[in-house]
């Protein structure tokens, strides 16, 4: 395990600041995507109808309404470079501002679709051109005057730029080393630099030609980059987990005693993503309308303000009254902090002591230097002695303790991709108040042939699972939905709900085991029409009910 922890580049650390206010606000963030219009950009596979732009545009388009879905108060924009033509001042040539940094909004995803679907080459080479003579250092400064121009204070400022070339400025030193000097001057005024590199397959992207030094990548992390997106669906996915927002829920300090602790962000790894509240509206004027609560004396009809009004409790038939600055000491049990109370074996954990969904663990090293060195050693040695962490947790001043499992987590990198994080899961444990006891047994009776068919129909039909690979249904059609209102399209995009069962393959795994299992519990025959077509669900209803009635 290296000193990085492979933490630098799986986080951003742009909230750091935010650390003295322990939660973190929703801030807006500006993402600026350039695209290189160059002659090498307007070609296409054998096997493909796009061009190379093509899937940059369609990408950017599905980020816009990406960000419509989660994120519609964060600024966008779209920058090309490598142009005949330009918009912007003679001091800037080769340039053109297709979009200035804005909101994302139904009309500006229209006029990307005209780059994306039916693209006409002709049409854009008349009204933009295509020139090999652009600089970049005047493009990235160009784009951080676009940055300059926003008044909104941004949580994040970041440049994607999409290109083939690895090596823009070749044939020109000059160029090259003002590029460069550029680049790392976005860098210590705070814009992010991202490079998503396009190209056709079969084709390499050296970043050690160029967007190393400009980068400021080092061998090792030049070694770690995906390889170059080959077909849109990379390409997509790969301009996704670029803008993907990883912001902390807190910060907290792992305190070990009164004079050691470690500074540690924590995340929400997974969270249900809800649909959006809905807003009342005025019938006649269309207006928002607004929620007024107001309290009145009963008795008088007077109107209460909040200092009129005490909380009470009504304890053996008698009110207690409370004070605020009594409600505020009973709710207050000390500062935000995770309190070391010892180690316990990881065997320990049962899947019953679930309580609700947790977070994961980071190291902070700006907060607390050193941070990350003992974290390390801290996860390592957990890893390797099997051990979680009790600790009890205060994740804001008016919050009660939890018990908590700091529970370790090893990394995994599958092709230069980091697939699971190092860290610590925090794991919400139940107090003994908590605890439920069941005292009702259910005694079944065994049927090892029953059984052994069960064994191999499960078996039959395992597959590698990932909650990745389902989307919520009901959420899809909302969007797909509204997004064909707002684009004015006359047709909705289907919906493929993958929670549906495949009864066909499930049929040709493991039909045979399910007949067999329908005939040792001699359950009700169907016609063959409906075995035919319900033959799946039928068996898995049927046995379920008939589970009890072994022999």
């Amino acid at each position: 395990m290296d000193g990085t922890f492979g933490f630098e580049n799986d986080f951003d650390q742009e909230y750091d600041d935010q650390i003295g206010s322990n939660s973190i606000s929703s801030l807006r963030d500006g993402t600026l995507f350039l695209v290189d219009c160059s002659s090498s950009m307007f070609v296409r596979a054998e096997v493909e109808d796009k061009t190379l732009f093509e899937k940059c545009m369609k990408a950017i388009q599905n980020m816009y309404q990406q960000k419509i879905y989660g994120s519609d108060k964060d600024f966008l924009g779209i920058v090309f470079f490598g142009t005949e033509q330009n918009n912007t001042s003679e001091d800037f040539p080769h340039i053109y501002t297709l979009q200035e940094l804005d909101q994302p909004s139904a009309e500006r995803i229209k006029e990307i679709e005209q780059f994306s679907t039916n693209f006409d080459f002709k049409n854009f080479r008349q009204e933009y051109g295509n020139s090999n003579e652009y600089a970049l250092n005047k493009v990235f400064w160009w784009c951080s005057n676009m940055f300059s121009l926003i008044t909104q204070k941004l949580d994040t400022r970041r440049i994607m730029l999409f290109t083939r070339k690895d090596h823009p400025h070749e044939n020109d030193k000059t160029l090259e080393k003002l590029a460069k000097n550029k680049s790392k001057d976005l860098y210590d005024v705070g814009i992010i630099l991202e490079v998503v590199p396009v190209v056709l397959e079969g084709e390499k992207f050296d970043f050690s030609k160029f967007y190393a030094d400009a980068l400021m990548l080092s061998e090792e992390e030049i070694k770690l980059l995906p390889d170059p997106a080959e077909n849109f669906e990379e390409l997509e996915k790969t301009v996704r987990s670029k803008d993907h927002k990883r912001r902390p829920y807190t910060h907290l300090n792992l305190e070990f005693d009164n004079n050691l602790s470690i500074s540690c962000s924590v995340f929400n790894l997974v969270r249900e993503c809800s649909k959006p509240t809905k807003i009342k509206l005025d019938k006649k004027t269309n207006v928002e309308t607004k929620t007024v609560t107001r309290r009145f004396n009963p008795d008088t009809g007077e109107i209460l303000f909040a200092s009129d009004t005490k909380l009470a409790l009504d304890i053996f038939g008698k009110r207690i009254a409370f004070e605020q600055d009594e409600i505020k000491s009973i709710k207050r049990f000390g500062n935000p902090a995770l309190r070391l109370i010892g180690f316990k074996d990881l065997k320990t954990i049962k899947p019953y002591l679930y309580v609700k969904p947790g977070h994961f663990l980071y190291p902070d090293e700006k907060s607390i230097e050193g941070s990350t060195t003992l974290f390390g050693a801290l996860l390592q040695k957990c890893l390797e002695k099997e051990k979680f962490i009790l600790c009890e947790m205060i994740c804001r001043i008016n919050t009660p303790p939890r018990l908590v499992a700091l529970y370790p987590q090893q990394e995994e990198i599958e092709e230069k991709i980091q697939m699971i994080p190092p860290g610590f899961h925090v794991l919400y444990l139940p107090f003994a108040d908590d605890i439920r006891q069941i005292d009702r047994m259910v005694e079944t009776k065994k049927n090892p042939e029953v059984a052994e068919l069960f064994t191999k129909c499960i078996n039959k039909l395992k597959f590698k699972y990932s909650p990745e690979d389902f989307k919520n249904p009901a959420l899809q059609k909302l969007w797909f939905e509204i997004e064909a209102i707002a684009l004015a399209r006359e047709e909705t995009e289907q919906v493929e709900d993958l929670t549906l069962p495949d009864n066909s393959r499930i049929e040709k795994r493991a039909g045979h085991f399910l007949d067999n299992i329908i005939s040792e519990l001699r359950l009700p025959e169907k016609s063959a029409q409906a075995k035919s077509k319900r033959k799946v669900i039928l068996s898995s209803s049927s046995v379920i009910n008939s589970i009890n009635a072994l022999d």
